[in-house]
């Protein structure tokens, strides 16, 4: 009886670990983030600049519900920056979000035997903060102002399988984030799309 009870362990644990439902994912890259409305706003200085590429990293825990199903939990850091400046007086903007999602993906029919592309949606909590440093005439300091809003996020990817259990990842994003009024003189959008790169760990 014991064997008997011992075998159907072991048929019960390989089993759970032959679907290895659960994974992670480590990816990282580059944003294009336009915020128009204050590119808008700083082209009416005389100099001063935004920096539309920036870098994004990505963390994220997949659950596999059926074979071409899985939900995800992901959290992202996206940084950019943006300036003012003259004779006189030099504003330098930092930009951070970190966006909380909770989303889908869809896994089509693998090309070959070992790419799997896919497509996600998910939405998303945003932490927002802004680092303003000024210098020049009216003196010197850093100025902090954050703020929460929401966003969602739609993306396709395409996984390969080059080691058991580990996957190569490729991923284009397109994120929208609602306005934030940080600068509290025209609103904030970090909304754009992120090219991506990674590995993908299946782990139970």
């Amino acid at each position: 009886m014991k064997r008997i009870c011992y075998l159907l362990l072991l048929i019960a644990i390989s089993n759970v670990n032959s679907q290895n439902r659960i994974s992670i994912s480590v990816l990282g890259g580059s944003n294009y983030i336009p915020m128009n409305k204050f590119s808008n706003f700083l082209n009416s200085f005389e100099n001063s600049e935004v920096d539309e590429f920036s870098f994004s990293g990505n963390f994220k825990v997949q659950y596999n519900l059926k074979v071409k199903h899985n939900i995800f939990v992901g959290i992202e850091y996206i940084n950019t920056t943006a300036a003012i400046y003259n004779n006189f007086l030099s504003y330098n903007y930092i930009f951070n979000a970190i966006p909380i999602c909770l989303g889908y993906e869809y896994i089509f029919k693998s090309i070959g035997k070992s790419w799997s592309p896919y497509f996600g949606i998910g939405i998303s909590y945003v932490m927002e903060k802004m680092e303003d440093r000024f210098f020049g005439d009216i003196g010197t300091g850093v100025l902090y102002e954050y703020e929460n809003t929401f966003g969602f996020e739609n993306k396709i990817g395409i996984e390969i399988d080059f080691l058991k259990n580990l996957f190569a990842v490729t991923e284009l994003k397109y994120r929208n984030i609602g306005n934030t009024n940080l600068t509290n003189t025209v609103n904030i959008n970090l909304s754009g799309v992120s090219f991506l790169l990674g590995i993908k760990l299946k782990l139970l």
